[in-house]
């Protein structure tokens, strides 16, 4: 379907029917049939085309995840994705294709949608209202993910730069003669997300909807985080505080929270708005985003693998028998050769036993010759009885100490190395671990650290229900906002500190942080940064976090990036024509008018 047909019909909707939610949600109707009095059930095609088969959920997802530094392919792949990842970008990629057009096929149905509520006028009942508001919040989600994808960040020019085609109406003639910039989409989200809030707050007696469905908390919680790309710094820290304060969220803790996407949304306290899947209507197989991150019961292709900057900053807190005790260590399934190749007969989490004696220093180095590579190294090491781990000789001889050394970090301890002649290698003790050749058939530089976040909901196979916001954010956008507004030191740190201590790892003090980063003043800033890095990994907001702060996104570690590209794209500036996409050139090609391609 090309772009004029896309950008202004709804009558996609009734094609969508078998994408339903459950039997009453997500349902479209045809539109020979529409009237107003229809505005309920036309709004369940706007949450279907969200989360229809290769839309704008499922494919924009690889955008927003494979683009950041929590993530690592172990090799190179056939699959279109792969130009995600590598940042090489390809103009006529069906990921990128199907995420605009299903997109604003979304939009189009919202418009629709919103438009009847209007023709209702008077008329509407508090029920319409809501959905009006629902599909306020959906037009909003659609641009907001759209523009993040398809234009510059908001940090970079916002009112120069293009954004997207800005379509309002159903009216499938009345088409954007030109992209609106950055800035006028953003703003226009912003309009979308207050609308929805006023719509969707409800009357006495009036009970919310759950959480797979958008709610005026879903829409605070959102708009919290467009309020924090833009630097609204009293917007983002007023909707995220009343999205706290609501009192209809509460964190996930101890075991549940290990175990977070294995909860349906509805059941899941912490989960704010989710596209729900369902065991009845989804397929769960290794098509699904969790099939390249991990296999369960031999589905999925488990090729993409927690990258070792995460690693590092994850497992600095160690217990007595050597594995993190962060809790976030959970969603990380490594691949350890003791436990053979049969990865089929443990749980998801791996093998419960824990008792593996062949234990290693495992680090990332630049790879020998005229390449851009990043690999992994492994040292077999002992545990001595003053609690260090010692290498073996014929190691030792490449360092200068024959035993691992540690300084503070972050409350924890840094494991590192340094070579003969003086390079400084930080790394991790652990477990010997599978590389990747050996056990998934890709290449034998990295290692198996599979990822379990994104798959096993009711303990079935890769079925997950991708997560649009949660509680956790709203402590850290508070806490970020504060912090940038000049607020107090500590009330910013005891927001931090909720995820901290949630996680099971130390808390931060006015005290600790003056010697926190090897023995000096750790930053307010990047103790904000490095807390999101670990909480929200593989979740879609690290690449946006990166390019939003301004920073260079550093990618020299070991993965599948530099296989193809060499060191093009290493190091990747905010400002860098390849962090956004091409439009589809199907898409473009097809428009009436001149958008405008992407450099």
């Amino acid at each position: 379907m090309k772009l004029k047909y896309t950008l202004g019909a709804f009558s996609a909707v009734f094609a969508l029917t078998g994408c339903s939610l459950d039997v009453n949600m997500y349902d479209g109707v045809t539109g020979e049939d529409v009237t107003a009095r229809n505005i309920v059930e036309l709004s369940q095609g706007s949450y279907s085309m969200l989360k229809y088969d290769g839309g704008l959920i499922d494919n924009g997802y690889y955008f927003w995840a494979y683009g950041a530094d929590d993530l690592s392919w172990g090799g190179t792949s056939t699959d279109t994705k792969f130009d995600i990842y590598d940042y090489s970008r390809n103009i006529n990629s069906a990921v990128t294709e199907y995420a605009w057009e299903l997109g604003y096929r979304t939009i189009g149905n919202c418009n629709k949608v919103i438009e009847m509520g209007a023709e209702l006028g008077a008329n509407i009942t508090d029920e319409e209202k809501v959905i009006v508001g629902e599909n306020y919040y959906l037009r909003a989600l659609s641009y907001f993910l759209l523009v993040n994808e398809f234009a510059q960040p908001y940090s970079n020019n916002p009112t120069q730069n293009p954004g997207l085609p800005l379509k309002l109406t159903s009216d499938p003639n009345d088409l954007p003669q030109s992209r609106s910039t950055v800035a006028k989409i953003y703003d226009q989200v912003v309009k979308d997300l207050q609308d929805a809030i006023t719509y969707m707050t409800l009357p006495t007696g009036m009970s919310p909807k759950n959480s797979c469905y958008a709610t005026k908390e879903a829409a605070q919680a959102l708009l919290a985080r467009v309020y924090l790309y833009m630097e609204n710094w009293d917007g983002a820290w007023t909707m995220a505080n009343d999205v706290i304060n609501s009192g209809r969220f509460e964190l996930l803790k101890g075991d549940d929270y290990k175990i977070y996407p294995q909860f349906i949304p509805e059941e899941n306290s912490e989960t704010i708005f989710a596209v729900r899947r369902t065991k009845q209507k989804d397929d769960s197989e290794a098509g699904r985003m969790g099939g390249l991150y991990i296999q369960v019961d031999d589905k999925g292709w488990e090729e993409m693998y927690a990258s070792a900057p995460y690693l590092n900053l994850l497992e600095l807190h160690l217990d007595a028998q050597g594995y993190p005790k962060d809790l976030r260590s959970g969603f990380i399934t490594k691949r350890y050769v003791e436990d053979g190749t049969d990865t089929s007969k443990y749980p998801i989490t791996g093998n419960p036993e824990r008792n593996y004696k062949d234990w290693t220093f495992v680090y990332a180095a630049k790879q020998a010759g005229a390449n851009a590579n990043y690999e992994y190294r492994q040292i077999s090491v002992t545990k001595q009885n003053d609690g260090t781990y010692a290498m073996g000789a014929e190691d030792a001889a490449n360092f200068q100490s024959a035993t691992i050394q540690s300084e503070p970090y972050n409350l924890g301890t840094r494991y590192y190395v340094q070579a003969s002649d003086g390079t400084k290698y930080i790394g991790r003790i652990e477990p010997r671990v599978y590389d990747a050749r050996t056990l998934r058939k890709k290449e034998s530089m990295f290692l198996v650290y599979a990822i379990n976040k994104c798959s096993y909901q009711e303990k079935y196979f890769h079925l997950w229900s991708p997560i649009i916001s949660r509680l956790a954010e709203m402590y850290l956008i508070r806490a970020e906002a504060n912090l940038e507004k000049g607020g107090d030191t500590q009330t910013t740190l005891d927001d931090v500190n909720v995820i901290r201590k949630r996680a099971g790892i130390p808390e931060w003090t006015l005290e600790n942080i003056q010697t926190a980063e090897n023995g000096q003043p750790k930053d307010i800033h990047k103790i904000i940064e490095e807390e999101r890095m670990l909480e929200f990994a593989w979740e879609g907001l690290r690449r946006f976090d990166v390019f939003r702060w301004r920073h260079t996104l550093d990618r020299k570690y070991p993965g599948g990036h530099t296989l193809r590209q060499g060191d093009r794209y290493l190091e990747i500036p905010y400002n860098s024509p390849s962090v956004c996409e091409f439009i589809p050139q199907a898409q473009y090609d097809a428009y009436p008018y001149d958008l405008g391609q992407n450099p």
